[in-house]
């Protein structure tokens, strides 16, 4: 009954580590950064959420991570994408929560992520930010390395 309960244990602690690091097909690699926008997202939920990362998906692919009190940069194609930020026990994103944001090469973008809680459930979602808005965040916390 013993090496039941340790095995049972064990399992529960690498299902967990497995599912903390899902992949990620990183498209933020892009050879040419003068011909593509920059993103800036930075993450300020405050105590809801705050131990699990967000992923950052443009058109539902994902193209980081981001933890709480941080911000990443990553750079996209110019061009009318829909951003999503989910966290990874979620299977999909809902439409509604898209931030639909037409980038041009050279531009940088800057946005927020927020969690808000309802019954039963939490939504997470993005919003674009003037620089004004983003510098004293940006100041305040950490760059997180997009992984």
């Amino acid at each position: 009954m013993k090496s039941f309960f340790v095995t049972l244990v064990f399992s529960f602690f690498l299902f967990h580590a497995q599912s903390q690091t899902d992949s990620i097909k990183n498209n933020s690699k892009i050879a040419d950064t003068a011909n593509a926008a920059k993103i800036i997202v930075i993450r300020e939920t405050g105590h809801i959420g705050s131990a699990v990362n967000l992923s950052i998906l443009v058109d539902k692919i994902n193209y980081c991570k981001i933890r709480n009190n941080r911000y990443t940069e990553f750079f996209a194609e110019p061009g009318t994408h829909v951003f999503y930020a989910k966290t990874w026990d979620q299977a999909n994103v809902s439409e509604k929560l898209g931030l639909n944001i037409p980038l041009e090469a050279g531009k940088t973008y800057y946005l927020t992520a927020h969690i808000k809680p309802r019954f039963m459930s939490t939504d997470i979602f993005l919003e674009e930010v003037t620089y004004n808005t983003a510098r004293p965040l940006m100041e305040k916390y950490k760059l997180d390395a997009c992984r």
